[in-house]
């Protein structure tokens, strides 16, 4: 698994200086929307929308999530 503080960045310069999934601009929240729709099914998430990241990355972003819930409700929220 990858390490969480490695994989999820912040960067003002993109996505509004959201957390975001090293590399890309995929946001946890993103991920967290993605998640909820598919009933908490990781591997359908991956499977179905995000299927050019790894495991690594969902699960990672998936934990950065469960260690700032109350931001990343409040992005939902938006």
């Amino acid at each position: 698994m990858i390490s969480v503080s490695a994989a999820i960045v912040r960067d003002p310069e993109r996505c509004g200086g959201k957390p975001t999934i090293a590399g890309t601009r995929i946001g946890v929240h993103h991920v967290i929307s993605y998640l909820n729709l598919y009933a908490g099914d990781l591997e359908r998430v991956h499977a179905e929308a995000l299927e050019h990241l790894s495991m690594g990355q969902l699960q990672a972003a998936v934990a950065w999530y469960h260690d700032h819930r109350d931001e990343i409700d409040a992005i939902l929220q938006e």
